[in-house]
């Protein structure tokens, strides 16, 4: 069968323009390439994986180390924490502490969502007559406030709006009913401070009021502890930048600039739960080291009040102190003495009864250097051969 001329010359043209166009995929599949060089080459959609589903282009979350603690002994001390969330990271943190000491065990009764504007089991006044029962503790950590910053309902009645006057009469009762009934169990016991914190949720406005207000958290509670006889831990400036404010990085317990606190601006990292557990640490191993239990549980000494210059001056003499003796001494008269003969004179003045003109031996008085000096008012004779002795210069 001859082909014209023509169908020669396009079939040429064709395996070209097909080598030209893919001449990789004509090498490998001549075939192949010269019909999808006549019919085109069909054209398949690519699937794009939705990022939120794409795991190569989401963070990694970041796991936490667990912690590891050694075996404890069967009659280690029990540190028993309670409070909140931000109290759920200080027991992390004492955990880490003491994982590798087998005679302290760290055990956490605090619950996220409780505090003391709660009612019923989330209100730690209330709550913690059960815990404090079945919980054997030797030693006691409390941090409770991050989410009381908001009304106490009142049955019947408008609830208390967080800060005022009559809610923080109401939040002092309860803070003094949970201090009362921590301190009854006679255990050392502490109350950590509340820290700033970011909430990136509220407005600027808002965050300055809410660092206020947990700042009159710790002013309320610090005074009730002390004066039960407890430690308050002061955490606010290990959690601030040098202008006081609040920073998400800082030293963790060996120097080293870490971040403290998570995204939300409340809770805390490992590390920040470290640093948090840190101060409480240095406490309890006091108490471990058997010397701070007295000075911890001694109610502190009322503050003294100097008086005005005015008041000194008007106020009557302070009263004698107790007389410090026990039996009269000797009465000594005053009137008038009387003498061998019958006469005398004053006690203390010029005496009538003649002395003795030698002592006792028969050394004359006169020649005693008592009565050359004191009666006669002459000089007393130097010892031989002192600096003063003119004698050894006259020839």
């Amino acid at each position: 069968m001859r082909l014209g001329r023509t169908t020669v010359m396009l079939l040429v043209a064709t395996l070209f323009a097909t080598l030209a166009v893919g001449p990789a995929a004509a090498q490998h599949d001549p075939i192949g390439g010269f019909f999808r060089a006549i019919f085109g080459v069909p054209q398949y959609r690519q699937y794009q994986v939705p990022a939120h589903l794409d795991p190569l282009t989401q963070p990694k979350k970041k796991v936490e180390p667990k912690i590891v603690e050694t075996p404890k002994n069967p009659d280690a001390q029990v540190v028993l924490v309670i409070g909140d969330i931000e109290a759920q990271g200080l027991g992390y943190g004492l955990q880490m502490a003491f994982a590798e000491e087998p005679s302290i065990t760290v055990v956490s009764k605090s619950r996220a969502a409780s505090g003391l504007t709660r009612e019923g089991d989330g209100e730690w006044s209330t709550l913690a007559t059960k815990v404090l029962v079945e919980t054997r503790a030797d030693m006691i950590v409390v941090m409770v406030g991050i989410n009381d910053f908001q009304t106490i309902p009142v049955p019947g009645a408008k609830g208390l709006e967080a800060g005022g006057e009559e809610w923080t009469k109401v939040y002092g009762e309860r803070l003094d009913k949970l201090v009362a009934q921590i301190r009854a169990t006679g255990k050392p016991f502490w109350w950590v401070g509340l820290p700033p914190t970011a909430d990136p949720d509220r407005k600027p406005t808002a965050r300055a009021a809410y660092a206020a207000f947990l700042s009159s958290l710790n002013d309320l509670a610090r005074p009730r502890v002390q004066a039960a006889g407890g430690g308050f831990v002061d955490i606010w400036n290990a959690f601030t930048d040098e202008a006081g404010h609040y920073t998400p990085m800082g030293p963790d317990i060996d120097g080293q600039i870490k971040k403290l606190r998570t995204n939300d601006g409340v809770l805390f990292t490992r590390a920040g739960q470290r640093k948090l557990a840190f101060f409480v640490e240095q406490e309890i191993r006091k108490v471990m080291r058997g010397g701070s239990t007295p000075a911890l549980l001694a109610v502190p000494e009322e503050p003294r009040v100097e008086p005005k210059p005015e008041e000194v001056i008007v106020g009557g003499p302070p009263p004698l102190p107790p007389a410090p003796w026990t039996v009269v001494g000797p009465i000594v008269p005053l009137g008038r003495v009387a003498g061998p003969d019958g006469e005398g004179g004053l006690a203390g003045g010029p005496s009538r009864v003649r002395a003795p003109e030698t002592l006792p031996g028969g050394f004359p008085v006169a020649a005693t250097p008592a009565r050359r000096r004191l009666v006669d008012g002459l000089p007393i004779d130097p010892p031989p051969g002192r600096v003063d002795d003119i004698s050894r210069r006259m020839p």
